[in-house]
């Protein structure tokens, strides 16, 4: 099965602010949690953050997201410490 992540315009506001290399790294683990065939292994729920309904771990980063059928809305991508708020 084929997925494809969006992103949102909050969490292209987020990237933007972000080094080039993590840049690099956060698209290349996003690509790879997408190649594999059930990519909701690799997340968890998330309780209280609509429209983000599960996030993805990236060492201290973190991707909110929701998803439609093969798509992935990338809401979100931060420092653990702010991506909750």
């Amino acid at each position: 099965m084929r997925y494809e992540f969006v992103l949102t315009s909050k969490a292209q506001r987020g990237l933007k602010r972000m080094s080039p290399d993590i840049i690099v790294k956060i698209r290349r683990k996003i690509k790879y949690f997408l190649s594999v065939a059930d990519p909701m292994v690799f997340a968890k729920p998330l309780i209280n953050l609509p429209p983000a309904t599960h996030r993805f771990r990236l060492g201290k980063y973190r991707i909110k997201f929701f998803r439609l059928k093969q798509i992935f809305y990338v809401t979100g991508i931060d420092l653990r410490k702010g991506v909750y708020r």
